[in-house]
């Protein structure tokens, strides 16, 4: 059965999402089980009203985290490893299984000519927990341009260059940097930094405060790859969640881009919403569908609930196409 995870902190406003249009294909499913009556509906955690949208993939970048010890952070840890996107075996069974269960979106699946996201390798070269945490946090509530923007001078200011042949060209406002030129500024600098100095690249005060709040957490050895990479599903989100300035969306997003869990449903998604009642027939309005609604017509793509959204929000740039 499907867990009903919630966000230990919430508030009530979602967020619209915006992607990609493709060829116009609509499609309507029949929901494996009756829908049930409507539900309080789950609210979106404080912290995460950025724009709910399609991650874009960051430019990569590389941190200098110091080892910390495993420390009793009171969060049970289950035994690892899970199933990840990331090996091209497991999503090519996600996909026939996906086929299998509900051939209207598998006619869409075969509509769709780009290759799911998720299936892309993007945690190499040292792309830590850390650093998808911190970008997370940068990117929240704003366009992607303004935020890579941001992300850019927060790295000339407080990352290295990898190539330190170019450090002279730093002072120069025409030299050309990407984000990947540089090696993130580790959980210790981040840390000791004042908020003020923060704000000087285009951090927000609250911002400034959460990447200081997640710094702290990779320190003390309350998160970390090994950590994170041993919980499940439910044990990742609840820790996410109780950060300032991460929510229950930014921890979905998480799970399904960073870690490549198989199994999420971001149901505070407005855009998937949307999408899946256009896909299983079933009226979408201020309060429905519900939490539980979502859960339980999403039960059919399990365990590949991850893969399913992917296509739900192609399936919403159709929509909007159309409409």
């Amino acid at each position: 059965m499907s867990s009903t995870r919630r966000s230990a902190r919430l508030m009530a406003k979602t967020a619209e999402t915006s992607v990609s249009t493709l060829p116009a294909l609509m499609v309507a499913a029949k929901p494996g089980k009756a829908i049930k009556p409507m539900s309080k509906r789950p609210k979106v955690a404080k912290g995460d009203a950025e724009a709910a949208k399609p991650p874009a993939v960051v430019s990569e970048v590389v941190a200098t985290v110091a080892v910390v010890p495993l420390v009793n952070s009171g969060i049970p840890l289950s035994s690892g490893p899970f199933p990840s996107l990331s090996t091209p075996k497991v999503m090519q069974e996600a996909i026939s299984h996906l086929k299998d269960v509900d051939p209207k979106l598998g006619k869409f699946i075969d509509q769709v000519t780009e290759v799911c996201s998720m299936s892309l390798e993007r945690d190499k070269d040292g792309h830590t927990s850390y650093i998808s945490l911190c970008q997370s946090i940068i990117y929240q509530q704003l366009a992607g341009k303004a935020a890579a923007a941001i992300l850019l001078r927060f790295l000339k200011q407080y990352g290295t260059l990898k190539d330190q042949s170019k450090a002279d060209l730093l002072a120069e406002s025409d030299a050309k940097f990407e984000a990947e030129d540089f090696v993130f500024p580790s959980p210790q600098l981040v840390a000791s930094l004042d908020t003020e100095e923060l704000k000087n690249v285009g951090l927000g005060q609250r911002k400034a405060e959460y990447l200081k709040e997640v710094s702290l957490k990779f320190i003390d050895g309350t998160l970390s790859d090994a950590r994170l990479a041993e919980m499940s599903d439910d044990e990742v989100s609840r820790a996410l969640v109780a950060i300032r300035g991460i929510g229950q969306w930014t921890a979905d997003m998480f799970l399904m881009f960073h870690l490549k869990r198989t199994n999420i449903l971001p149901t505070l998604d407005l855009a998937i919403r949307k999408a899946m009642c256009h896909h299983f027939g079933v009226p979408f309005g201020k309060k429905t569908p519900t939490h539980e609604q979502m859960v339980e017509m999403g039960q059919i793509w399990e365990p590949y609930r991850s893969v399913a959204t992917w296509y739900m929000w192609r399936l919403s740039g159709t929509i909007t196409q159309k409409s």
